[in-house]
């Protein structure tokens, strides 16, 4: 068990949207904002607080019961972080049951009915993170963008150092937050909240957890890597997977076997992306300044398919990507 450094300071307290001893109104919140039930034994002496603050794309909540309640999730749209902060907490699916205490954490994944039950007199913070935000996030590690759904599963490893950097960076945004956003302008929560979930991505299993990489360098063949550094190194030539197989001294077809066991992609599918990442990367630091410019640079002769190309990746037409690096960034939040 690893201890969190949770003083007893109720956090956010100034986002306060609910704070009840009539179950009823617990229930009521939970559905309208989440679309949860909340059931509860136990009535007397039953006193739950909840605090709510919405960022940019994230949410961040505190909650806390006297008594003991559950709560049944049939369908998410969004992944959540519970964080114990005092109490236990256990959430059961139909494959096993987790249970966690002060400093540890568990994942409520989209798309995965499961069951929470707290004991009395737990606490938490919860990360609410939606699926677009989660899959955002993950084209920005991967460059590329996923074909299946981010399937989490509910442990989370409490000395892993992934989550401990997550653990921190939620505890300081509940500990420094305030409803005028005066700490950090949006610009800045919106690069926290970036970090908030690459960190859940890399301290969590999941079913794409192997395309991320780190970690997992050993298991991957050496041509595979230097295929992946040559075609990274090349981004604006017209590299095609003879070049890619030549680079690493084995034949196309073995290269192709060891991309589709390994990566789950094709060697070509890997040089697109890498050229795709570094036209996203030249619109976003200014190095480009149109997109027919970027797209002819990296090699793609069709201004039109590139954007196509370029959309499906990142979620987002590159004239987008050029407009936010020409905007200002905000002052407030």
């Amino acid at each position: 068990m690893t201890d969190a450094p949770y003083d007893g300071v109720e956090p956010l307290k100034e986002f306060s949207v609910l704070r009840t001893r009539d179950p009823a109104l617990a229930r009521e919140l939970m559905r309208s904002r989440f679309g949860f039930d909340l059931s509860t034994r136990q009535t007397d002496g039953f006193f739950t607080r909840a605090n709510i603050a919405d960022l940019p794309n994230l949410s961040l909540l505190f909650c806390a019961s006297a008594t003991a309640v559950s709560v049944p999730i049939k369908s998410s749209k969004a992944a959540h972080l519970h964080l114990c902060l005092c109490g236990r907490a256990a959430l059961a699916d139909e494959r096993r049951r987790v249970e966690i205490g002060p400093g540890e954490a568990l994942v409520c994944s989209p798309g995965r009915p499961a069951l929470l039950d707290y004991e009395a007199g737990y606490e938490e913070l919860v990360l609410r993170v939606p699926e677009r935000m989660v899959e955002r996030c993950f084209v920005a590690l991967a460059g590329f963008a996923p074909r299946a759904a981010i399937l989490f599963e509910p442990q989370v490893a409490a000395e892993d150092p992934h989550y401990l950097g997550l653990r921190d960076l939620v505890l300081l945004l509940a500990g420094r937050l305030d409803p005028a956003f005066s700490v950090w302008p949006k610009a800045t929560l919106e690069q926290i909240e970036l970090a908030c979930v690459s960190q859940l991505l890399y301290c969590t299993s999941h079913n794409l957890r192997r395309l991320l990489g780190e970690g997992d360098t050993t298991a991957v063949p050496s041509a595979v890597r230097i295929a992946e550094h040559f075609a990274d190194s090349r981004c604006e030539h017209d590299v095609g997977i003879d070049d890619m197989a030549r680079a690493a001294g084995v034949s196309t077809s073995t290269l192709t076997r060891a991309f589709i066991k390994h990566r789950g992609y094709s060697p070509s599918a890997y040089a697109k992306r890498a050229k795709l990442s570094h036209a996203r990367n030249l619109l976003e630091t200014g190095a480009a300044t149109t997109v027919v410019g970027v797209a002819l640079r990296c090699g793609f002769a069709n201004p039109s398919r590139f954007a196509q190309d370029y959309r499906e990746a990142f979620g987002e037409a590159p004239t987008e990507t050029l407009r936010r690096r020409r905007m200002p960034g905000p002052q407030n939040g």
